[in-house]
C-alpha cells in the first residue's frame, strides 16, 4: 500500500512540476530581454575573440503599425584594444552583432567614439486584435518559445506606433503622461503589452479583449485536459465504487460500530507504512501528504470510536470535519517537515497539499452515498478533486501533446486516488446507517 500511495504522490508532483516548467523546456537557455545589451554582448563579443567591456546599456523599441518592431541599441565601452578592433574591423563587428540578438534580423553597427550603435528589426513583435489595439508577447515567455532572465539593458524604452498609446503595461514599467512610450529599468514581473489607438475611451476594455483572446483558448484548453476530464474520470470511478459498496448493505453496520478502530487502523498503516517507505526525510518529499493523511485519520478514528460522536454525525458536520482534515493534514505534515527535514519548505512539500482537497472530500461524499443521495456524493467528491487539480491545470500552457500527456497523468492520479480514499468512503457510509425510509415503521408514509 505504502508502494502504491508513493507512486500516487510521485504522478501527482511530476504533472504539477511539468506543469510549471513546460514553457522553458523546449526553449533555448536563459537569456536577457534585450541580449544584444550588457553582459550578454560581452559574452557574444568573448566568444570570438574581442575583449570589452560595457559600461551602460540603452535600447530603444519603435514599434510600427503592422507590429514589426525597430530595435536601436547603445552600448557604451570602455577603452581597450577590443574596441579598436571593432571600430576597424567592419566585417567582425557586424558578425558580433549578428549573433548578439536572438530571433531578430540584423540591420547595422557602428561605432561612433566608444559607443556601439546596433540596429534590428524584430517583424512579429506584436500582432493585431480586436478594435485595431496591438498585442505583443514579448515581455511574457508563457506563451512561445522563449526563456527571459532580466533586462540586460540599463533602460529600455517602447515606443508605441503612430496614433496610439500603451494599454496595458509591463508591471513595474513608468509610461509617459502622453502614453507614447514605455520605459523599463528592471524586469522582474511578465506580462502581455497592448497599444490602443490614443484617442479610444475603452482603452482598458480593449486591452483586455486583446489579452483574453490570446489567453483565454489556451487555458480553455489547458482546464479541459488536466482539471474538467480527470475530473469527470474521478466521479465516474467513484460512483461506480460508491454503488458497488451500496450493494453490500447491511455489512456498513458492523462497520459503524467499529468506525473509529476502522478509520484509526487505517491513518496507523498510512503513517506507519509511509515512514518505513522512505524515513522521515519523506515529509519534504513527495509521499509527505501520506504521512498527513495517516495522522489525521488516527486523530478522527479516536473521535469516532466514542458513540456519542457517530450519533450526531450528518453531511454537513463530515463536510466540516473533511475540511479540517485538510487542514490538520497540511498542518500535520509541515510541522513533520520542520522538525525532521533539513530542506524546510521545499517545492514538493507546497505542491503535495492539494491532492489532500480530493482524499478527505470522500468523507462526506461516502455518507451521502449511504443516505441514497447519489448526485450529491458524486457533486462532492468531483468538486474536491477538481479544487485539488485546478492549480495546477491553470499553469499549464498546453500544446496538443503536452495536455494529451498531462490528461493521462492525472486521469492515472484520479483512478489512483479512488482506491486510496477508499477506506474514507466506506467510513462515512457507514456512518449514515439506514436511510430515513428505512426507519420509518411499516405502513408509514
Amino acid at each position: 500500500m505504502a508502494r502504491a500511495l508513493h507512486l500516487v504522490v510521485c504522478a501527482l508532483v511530476v504533472v504539477s512540476v511539468l506543469g510549471v516548467v513546460a514553457p522553458g523546456t523546449a526553449a533555448p537557455p536563459p537569456r536577457p530581454l534585450c541580449d544584444a545589451c550588457g553582459e550578454s554582448f560581452e559574452e557574444t563579443a568573448a566568444a570570438d575573440g574581442v575583449d570589452i567591456t560595457v559600461e551602460r546599456s540603452t535600447a530603444t523599441v519603435s514599434v510600427a503599425r503592422n507590429g514589426t518592431a525597430t530595435w536601436v541599441v547603445r552600448n557604451r565601452l570602455a577603452d581597450s584594444a577590443g574596441v579598436e578592433r571593432l571600430r576597424a574591423d567592419a566585417t567582425l563587428r557586424a558578425e558580433i552583432a549578428d549573433r548578439a540578438m536572438w530571433d531578430t534580423e540584423f540591420v547595422a553597427a557602428n561605432v561612433s567614439g566608444s559607443v556601439l550603435t546596433m540596429r534590428y528589426r524584430e517583424p512579429h513583435f506584436a500582432e493585431r486584435s480586436v478594435g485595431g489595439t496591438l498585442r505583443s508577447g514579448e515581455f511574457t515567455d508563457s506563451y512561445g518559445y522563449r526563456n527571459l532572465h532580466g533586462l540586460g539593458a540599463d533602460r529600455l524604452v517602447v515606443v508605441a506606433p503612430e496614433g496610439t498609446r500603451v494599454g496595458w503595461s509591463v508591471p513595474g514599467a513608468t509610461v509617459s503622461d502622453d502614453g507614447r512610450r514605455m520605459t523599463l529599468t528592471e524586469f522582474e514581473n511578465r506580462g502581455f503589452v497592448t497599444f490602443v489607438p490614443d484617442k479610444t475611451a475603452l482603452g482598458p476594455l480593449l486591452s483586455l479583449l486583446a489579452v483574453g483572446s490570446r489567453v483565454g483558448p489556451a487555458m480553455g484548453t489547458s482546464l479541459l485536459f488536466s482539471v474538467l476530464f480527470p475530473t469527470g474520470v474521478f466521479a465516474l470511478s467513484v460512483g461506480v465504487l460508491g454503488g458497488g459498496l451500496a450493494r453490500v448493505g447491511g455489512t456498513f453496520e458492523r462497520v459503524a460500530e467499529r468506525a473509529g478502530i476502522v478509520l484509526a487502523g487505517f491513518g496507523v498503516l498510512l503513517t506507519g507504512g509511509a515512514l518505513l517507505a522512505g524515513g522521515v526525510s519523506l515529509l519534504g518529499g513527495v509521499v509527505a501528504p501520506v504521512f498527513g493523511i495517516g495522522a489525521t485519520a488516527v486523530i478522527f478514528g479516536a473521535l469516532l470510536a466514542r458513540p456519542g460522536v457517530r450519533a450526531r454525525v450528518t453531511y454537513r458536520r463530515l463536510l466540516a470535519a473533511g475540511a479540517l482534515g485538510v487542514v490538520l493534514a497540511a498542518g500535520t505534515t509541515l510541522v513533520g517537515a520542520l522538525a525532521f527535514d533539513q530542506n524546510g519548505l521545499t517545492r514538493s512539500l507546497l505542491t503535495s497539499f492539494p491532492p489532500l482537497v480530493a482524499v478527505f472530500a470522500l468523507f462526506p461524499a461516502g455518507y451521502a452515498f449511504g443516505r441514497d443521495n447519489w448526485s450529491l456524493a458524486v457533486a462532492t467528491a468531483a468538486a474536491g478533486f477538481a479544487l485539488s487539480v485546478l492549480p495546477f491545470g491553470t499553469l499549464i500552457t498546453p500544446t496538443s501533446w503536452f495536455s494529451l500527456f498531462i490528461a493521462v497523468l492525472v486521469v492515472a492520479y484520479a483512478l489512483a486516488l479512488t482506491v486510496v480514499g477508499a477506506p474514507l468512503l466506506v467510513v462515512g457510509m457507514s456512518l449514515a446507517g439506514p436511510s430515513p425510509d428505512e426507519k420509518r415503521p411499516p405502513g408509514e408514509n
